[in-house]
């Protein structure tokens, strides 16, 4: 898993990154972005996969987010031409959920694409937004949808265990003298 969100988080890194150079930025898009976004989608919609779904929606929502304010001025379809970008990926992304995913209803691939579009400055709700659809596919097919909310149960089991902590602390005599880190002690 550790390795997982490395990853994410030096692709996250190179995408914002490229800017540095806006000609290397346009031509690293127009030859990867269709084939990066592709392939995140394809993790993150990986039923056998559960690990890194906040990173894998900051990518997707930073992804969505270049195309719709327009960052990306070289056409990603070089028959439509750059005005175009944001129809095409709508739709790149519109075929390639589909053809994952042939059970799934239009109208269901196409209101999460949209979301896609509409929520991408604000990663929880886009999170949120991929969670649903991710519980659709699920659904579905029949699988358990218990591991889509592993972070969340481990950051309220991390938060548990420190409020437990600290009211045991707070209690002289309950947490054994040896247990108690050396900055924890007066």
């Amino acid at each position: 898993m550790r390795f997982s969100l490395t990853g994410l988080a030096i692709l996250y890194g190179l995408l914002q990154n490229i800017w540095q150079d806006t000609n290397a930025a346009q031509n690293f898009y127009q030859t990867y972005y269709t084939d990066i976004l592709q392939h995140v989608l394809s993790v993150v919609t990986d039923t056998s996969h559960t690990a890194g779904l906040t990173m894998h929606a900051t990518i997707l929502a930073y992804m969505f987010n270049l195309v719709e304010r327009k960052r990306i001025v070289v056409a990603l379809d070089a028959a439509r031409g750059e005005a175009a970008n944001e129809d095409y990926i709508k739709e790149f992304t519109g075929k390639l959920l589909k053809n994952a995913f042939p059970h799934l209803q239009e109208l269901q691939i196409k209101l999460f694409v949209t979301g896609l579009f509409s929520l991408n400055q604000d990663i929880a709700a886009f999170k949120e937004h991929l969670r649903d659809f991710l519980v659709q596919i699920k659904e579905i097919a029949g699988a358990d949808q218990s591991d889509l909310f592993v972070e969340e149960r481990e950051s309220m089991l991390r938060q548990a265990e420190e409020e437990k902590r600290k009211v045991q602390m707070s209690v002289p005599g309950i947490i054994n003298p040896h247990d108690i880190s050396d900055d924890m002690q007066d």
